[in-house]
């Protein structure tokens, strides 16, 4: 099973991110937009899980949720990994609720560590939604385009839990199905 756990973004965030993507300043864009079904914030990807190891996984992920509160996330600024020079995906970042978010990822991290010996992430955590995924380089001035994309505005999701999920890939992109939510219960 390829898995990965990821914050779910509410029904008014995703019609957000829709509408800033139906008004984009770039016509015949050069890359492939992501749809609404599979907008999310990683918290870790888990890749290839064997199905022998999913209880183990479920089970560090049912030790982490007690320990966390809601929270507000807010989506904002539009960028690029590695870059919106030349980018190979393009997203929206998390603008508020960063730090626990942030602390969330790592306790998933840690807790995914300790359970299974899942690697441990070496980069820093960037809680972003992915909207497309460019395949080629750009063509002169749409870099340009890009940096002029207005940071989105009422794009707060109530944050209460999480999910671990299972992708499969096709040949018309990745479907997920949520395997489990986990709901934070605490914070203690």
């Amino acid at each position: 099973m390829r898995l990965f756990v990821a914050i779910h973004l509410s029904d008014a965030v995703l019609r957000v991110i829709r509408d800033a993507i139906t008004g984009f300043p770039v016509t015949a864009p050069p890359w492939r937009w992501t749809g609404p079904a599979t907008w999310h914030i990683t918290l870790k990807f888990l890749g290839e899980t064997a199905r022998d190891d999913v209880d183990a996984v479920l089970g560090a992920l049912g030790d982490v949720a007690p320990r966390h509160v809601p929270f507000d996330l807010a989506l904002g600024d539009f960028g690029g990994f590695p870059n919106l020079r030349a980018p190979r995906v393009l997203f929206f970042a998390a603008a508020a609720g960063v730090a626990p978010c942030t602390a969330l990822a790592d306790d998933v991290d840690v807790a995914l560590f300790e359970a299974l010996g899942v690697a441990r992430e070496t980069r820093r955590f960037h809680a972003h939604t992915t909207v497309a995924r460019v395949k080629d380089r750009l063509p002169g001035g749409v870099a340009a385009k890009l940096a002029l994309v207005p940071a989105l505005t009422d794009a707060v999701t109530r944050v209460d839990g999480f999910a671990l999920v299972e992708s499969r890939l096709s040949r018309t992109g990745a479907e997920y199905s949520t395997v489990k939510e986990f709901a934070f219960s605490g914070g203690g």
